[in-house]
């Protein structure tokens, strides 16, 4: 609480001539702080940013409406017409023409569309052959417009050429793969994490001789490691997975906003970005994994409100028995109070380098911050996407989804700089 202190009212005329007399003398000059903070330790940048560096002219902005939209209901078309009906999403990118391809897992095929939003073509189907696929999980679209298709647990990689002909396949040999990351205590990994753009990609591993402990919060230790075409492995560390309670089911083991660790790449030279989610910390290796760069910002925590809670439950009631709630509840009353958004949610590099950090998420909209290739924070952006799956100069890529229909809505907006 502020006290106010009370002065002699004899005193105050000779008071206010002494502040005059003494701001002839020495005009009082503002100091601001450094936009900026760097520093060096053991070979390491660490970059603290505290506001940002664009001024209000240079700030990026998104579009109010979005230049396309495609999916869910397109005028009266119908809902079985699947070139108006995209669903479970795995990737999206925009080709050099305008052209946008997505990946559906559920459909098993890459669908392409005009920048109108019109249905271009399919590629692909489900199936174990040349071309074909059982889950695919990752699309790249390289130089030339070449779509790679990975698919799901070390399945084949498939190259297209933009008129859908497969121009090769090759295959991830798993034996070779195990034998680069084998180490005692150290579970193998299950899946291509995240390819990268020069052909390789990243595992994540775990623990074999860890364990959480019953109706307790836990964080699974993980490690990412980098597989190049020799299948030899580099290690990024060791970082934190989502956060989780252990319940037996019919009860989520699922708890509100939780940090989680966060992966990203791209840039030239490329960079590889990882955070833990917790705090506002990113670290920046070399496509080796060498540490390069710490990237940290200034900012207060974002409070998670009771209706958040309460929209959070709302939306995955549905996925576990209702008997399982009770459970959940009561578990949660015994643990810490969730009181803060994890800081970062989310990483993305556009197509020119930039790092987006995802601040928050919400249900139709997502806030992100935008740091150059040297760490730079540069400003904020609003984009009124959930998912955002690419950025390229002049437009941001992603989707949305209609809960009360079911739909996954992908839309393309205008991103001026």
């Amino acid at each position: 609480m502020h006290r106010r202190h009370e002065r002699p009212l004899s005193l105050l005329p000779w008071t206010a001539l002494l502040v005059a007399s003494a701001a002839c003398e020495h005009p009082e000059t503002t100091v601001r702080p450094p936009a900026v903070t760097i520093r060096d330790s053991a070979d390491v940048e660490i970059v603290e940013n505290h506001v940002p560096t664009w001024s209000v002219r240079e700030a990026w902005t998104v579009a109010d409406e979005p230049e396309f939209a495609i999916g869910g209901y397109n005028g009266e078309a119908e809902a079985a017409d699947s070139s108006h009906l995209v669903w479970n999403i795995s990737d999206a990118a925009r080709l050099s023409d305008g052209r946008v391809a997505i990946l559906s897992a559920g459909e098993k095929k890459v669908l392409v569309f005009e920048p109108t939003g019109d249905f271009a073509r399919s590629i692909g189907r489900e199936g174990r052959g040349p071309g074909e696929f059982g889950y695919p999980e990752h699309l790249q679209v390289l130089p030339g417009d070449t779509l790679v298709v990975w698919d799901f647990m070390m399945g084949p990689v498939a190259y297209f050429d933009p008129a859908g002909n497969l121009l090769r396949q090759r295959s991830i040999d798993v034996g070779a793969l195990f034998a680069a990351v084998r180490t005692p205590g150290q579970t193998a990994p299950e899946r291509v994490h995240l390819p990268l753009d020069d052909g390789s990609f990243m595992v994540q591993l775990g623990r074999s001789d860890w364990s959480p402990t019953p109706g307790e919060l836990y964080r699974r230790p993980i490690r990412f490691m980098r597989i190049d075409s020799d299948h030899s492995a580099q290690s990024f560390g060791w970082w934190e997975d989502r956060e989780r309670v252990l319940l037996a089911f019919p009860a989520s083991q699922r708890v509100p906003f939780p940090p989680g660790a966060q992966l990203a790449s791209g840039g030239t030279p490329l960079s590889v970005y990882i955070s833990n989610g917790d705090r506002y910390d990113v670290h920046q290796f070399s496509g080796t994994g060498v540490l390069r760069r710490i990237i940290r910002r200034t900012t207060d925590p974002a409070p998670i409100t009771a209706s958040e809670i309460e929209e959070w439950k709302e939306a995955w009631a549905s996925s576990y028995p209702p008997e399982g709630w009770p459970v959940w509840e009561r578990a949660m009353a015994q643990l810490p109070p969730r009181e803060y958004h994890p800081a970062v949610v989310g990483l993305l590099v556009d197509s020119d380098g930039h790092l987006w950090v995802a601040d928050k998420v919400d249900r139709n909209a997502s806030q992100w911050s935008v740091f150059d290739p040297a760490g730079r924070w540069l400003g904020p952006v609003n984009v009124p996407l959930q998912h955002v799956e690419w950025i390229g100069e002049d437009l941001i890529l992603g989707f949305n989804f209609d809960r009360d229909l079911g739909l996954q809505l992908v839309q393309g907006y205008r991103l001026s700089r």
